[in-house]
């Protein structure tokens, strides 16, 4: 699932907001907060903008809204003290130790009041090591402002309203939703009454000392997939293909497409940093592999043509074309330049694990244009669909004359397969 939510109890400390209003102090007490406080607020607050292409827009056919920025109010609310973070943990990263070191930074308050709503958008990453976003709302009395989160095609609905609903002035609680950069999101036209949320930039490089002293209260209403019981259905897909004899009978390459979209840049991302940081079922899908006798690992992923058809170079490492010079072909080229580079041809795949199905396979490629040691090895993929990590580079090709070429690639998780004979 792209998100987790919940609510949590907030202490006598934790309710209250102070803010700034024209160089006036004032303070909201959200165990009790009444209408003339909450539309104070709402006053105090500029109109809010959202991004597009690296711009402050500002347009209430988009986004009507009200913000405040950090230095114009304080709350002594901590999304660690809370336990809110380790509930993110939990639900959103399914490898052991995947995170360890999450920071929460507060990024802004918003008030959406009567007529107020924000359309589907996508957040875009402040930095490489920003990875989602925490919405924190306020427990007042207010209908609408329901959250929607859409990824792969489904809808998943967050009424933050019902679940501030419960709270009381002798038990307060927030709610919460946290979510992945790449899900696209909305909030729905407030009906009535005021809705004001935190929003917090999370990131993965908390400090250490602070990542081992988090409380973790009981938190209730969160929203967590069942690991154990996807992690037995994938292995036993998996088991499965690897138990057919005309799967791969000579070996060779799984390949999977990554359901999440990551930040990376391929001129400086290392791939060892890009897998410590697997989402979701991305995590939980090499968890799989693992534990199934697999050898599964992030490659990058260069598209060549042979022989009239797609084939594949599979990097260890993102390639830098910097003062290349591509004479014989990409395929040739990398294979030269890079060491363990194999090269993929498509294959037929069995359709219980919804690999696609190749009616004409390629005909075996030359070995004698790579580099002594490459490997060319038949690819079956799995979890084929849009790439949401690909990439384009540029390079120098020089044949007759020079001329641009394009290196077309994208990172995927990649498992090999032993032949039948050993694996049966």
């Amino acid at each position: 699932m792209p998100y987790c939510s919940g609510t949590v109890l907030l202490n006598a400390s934790k309710s209250l907001l102070f803010y700034r209003s024209n160089g006036e102090a004032k303070f909201v007490d959200f165990a009790k907060p009444n209408e003339a406080q909450l539309k104070a607020l709402a006053d105090a607050c500029s109109p809010a903008s959202f991004g597009r292409d690296q711009e402050d827009i500002h347009d209430e056919s988009y986004r009507k809204a009200g913000k405040m920025d950090t230095a114009d109010f304080c709350t002594h609310f901590s999304p660690w003290d809370s336990g809110v973070l380790k509930t993110i943990i939990d639900s959103l990263f399914k490898t052991e130790g995947s995170f360890a070191n999450v920071k929460a930074e507060l990024y802004k308050l918003n008030v959406y009041g009567p007529g107020s709503f924000f359309k589907a958008h996508v957040d875009t990453p402040r930095s490489d090591a920003m990875f989602g976003s925490l919405v924190v709302v306020l427990p007042t009395p207010h209908t609408g402002g329901t959250l929607l989160f859409r990824h792969s095609n489904i809808e998943h609905v967050f009424d933050s309203a019902a679940a501030v609903s419960t709270s009381s002035p002798e038990s307060p609680r927030a709610a919460f939703a946290a979510f992945f950069s790449d899900v696209e999101h909305e909030v729905a036209e407030v009906i009535s009454g005021y809705r004001v949320t935190l929003t917090y930039n999370l990131y993965d490089t908390a400090p250490e000392a602070e990542a081992e002293t988090f409380m973790t209260p009981a938190i209730a209403g969160v929203s967590i997939q069942d690991e154990d019981r996807m992690l037995s259905v994938l292995k036993g897909d998996l088991a499965s293909v690897l138990n057919a004899p005309t799967f791969l009978p000579d070996g060779g390459l799984l390949a999977f497409e990554l359901a999440y979209k990551y930040p990376f840049d391929h001129h400086s991302t290392q791939l060892s940093y890009f897998e410590q940081h697997l989402k979701s079922t991305d995590a939980l899908l090499k968890r799989a592999c693992d534990e199934s006798g697999l050898k599964a690992s992030l490659k990058v992923l260069y598209r060549v043509k042979k022989n009239k058809s797609d084939a594949y170079c599979f990097l260890n490492k993102f390639h830098s074309f910097d003062y290349a010079m591509v004479e014989d072909g990409l395929a040739e080229y990398l294979s030269h330049c890079e060491k363990g580079v194999i090269v993929g041809y498509d294959v037929a795949a069995p359709p219980n694990l919804n690999i696609r199905d190749w009616q004409n396979p390629p005909a075996p490629l030359d070995l004698e244009c790579y580099a002594r040691g490459t490997e060319i090895l038949g690819v079956a993929w799995a979890k084929a669909g849009e790439s949401k990590n690909a990439f384009e580079d540029k390079y120098m090709a020089y044949g007759n004359e020079a001329s641009i070429g394009c290196a077309y690639a994208k990172v995927c998780l990649v498992a090999r397969i032993k032949p039948a004979a050993e694996r049966l």
